[in-house]
């Protein structure tokens, strides 16, 4: 059978094996040369059309972080207070806020701004521990020169004798890090959404999301008591006395880095009293040490501590709970009473002026 080597020979082409393997590697990168400027130009037009949409997205700014130069659009449209308060904390309407989890919601930043001259956002977050609170209070106090005050919900969970604590959901820490974290996760598709809302926003074809950040989630609601508490982010029965508080520790150095008349409040917050823990008990000493390393951590300054995790005749009320840990608003009213008291003296009453679209 003849051979398509053998056909060309006859033709008079070539006349040995290796003039064949010349032209049929001649023909082979000539054949490629159009695949590979194709995929040259595909590649080009890839990373061309990428790296103009990472510099739109950053100068769109989709979470108001502030850290480069943007178009100037004001706020979010973001109801999700883990990438909201972005935003919030550096609004510079506000020189005060409230910092927490679900513990710490239902207090009421226009009463405290109504009552103290100060202007506060909420920035609690449900569902939140040390780890996150401690990320927004860092961007909080790094994003503006002037701190009025700062009240800070402090449940048991600051009481954990580890800071490698789990996560209950997840956290954009990327958001409230360094700009470098920032550049490397900020392309990804939530982003986008939150581009196109404030390009919205900016149109007016979208609402601006409430800066002060505050909805009483109560009001309307008919809750019926549910005695059950969610699990503790670490199990105090078991530590070893004396215990130790590395959230502490790393809180009370923020705290030191405050400005000197930025006031600080930290509340433990009240729980349901047949939840808490029993009299003389191993738990029951770790909190105790941890609400007197918690006063201590403020004492320098002014403000300082709240302490309503009691055992009285409002805990034991279950009528002031919704369930083991979430108080009623009457509850908040009083600890807001608390708050305004403990943060003292020379706080000048009724000049603040929030937002407009606060309330």
């Amino acid at each position: 059978m003849e051979t398509k080597y053998d056909l060309l020979c006859l033709e008079g082409q070539f006349t040995t094996m290796e003039d064949y393997g010349r032209m049929s590697s001649s023909t082979s990168g000539s054949d490629a040369r159009p695949w590979r400027r194709w995929i040259t130009l595909f590649a080009a037009t890839f990373l061309g059309l990428g790296g103009s949409l990472f510099v739109l997205l950053l100068l769109i700014d989709p979470y108001d972080t502030g850290r480069f130069p943007t178009l100037g659009i004001v706020g979010v449209s973001d109801n999700t207070p883990r990438t909201a308060h972005v935003s919030r904390a550096r609004d510079p309407a506000f020189d005060s806020a409230v910092i927490g989890n679900s513990t710490g919601q239902l207090i009421d930043p226009h009463r405290l701004s109504a009552a103290t001259g100060l202007r506060f956002t909420q920035l609690t977050i449900p569902a939140t521990g040390p780890r996150e609170q401690m990320a927004i209070l860092d961007w909080f106090r790094t994003r503006r020169e002037k701190i009025g005050a700062i009240v800070l919900t402090t449940d048991t969970s600051w009481c954990a004798q580890t800071l490698d604590l789990p996560l209950r959901y997840p956290f954009p820490f990327w958001l409230y890090g360094g700009d470098l974290d920032y550049l490397r996760h900020v392309l990804n598709s939530k982003s986008l959404d939150r581009a196109v809302w404030r390009v919205q926003l900016a149109l007016g074809s979208r609402t601006r999301s409430d800066p002060v950040g505050y909805s009483d989630y109560t009001l309307g609601r008919n809750f019926i008591f549910v005695e059950a508490m969610p699990v503790p982010i670490e199990d105090l029965s078991n530590i070893v006395l004396p215990p130790r508080f590395p959230w502490l520790d790393r809180l009370t150095r923020v705290v030191a880095q405050l400005p000197a008349n930025a006031r600080m409040v930290l509340v433990m917050p009240p729980v349901f009293a047949q939840l808490m823990a029993r009299a003389g008990s191993n738990e029951e000493q770790v909190v105790q040490a941890c609400k007197a390393a918690l006063a201590a951590a403020v004492a320098p300054r002014p403000g300082g501590f709240v302490d309503a995790l009691v055992d009285d005749a409002v805990t034991r009320d279950p009528a002031n709970f919704m369930d083991g840990v979430h108080y009623r608003s009457n509850l908040a009213r009083t600890l807001e009473d608390r708050i305004i008291a403990t943060l003292g003296p020379g706080v000048q009453a009724g000049h603040a002026r929030l937002p407009d679209l606060a309330h």
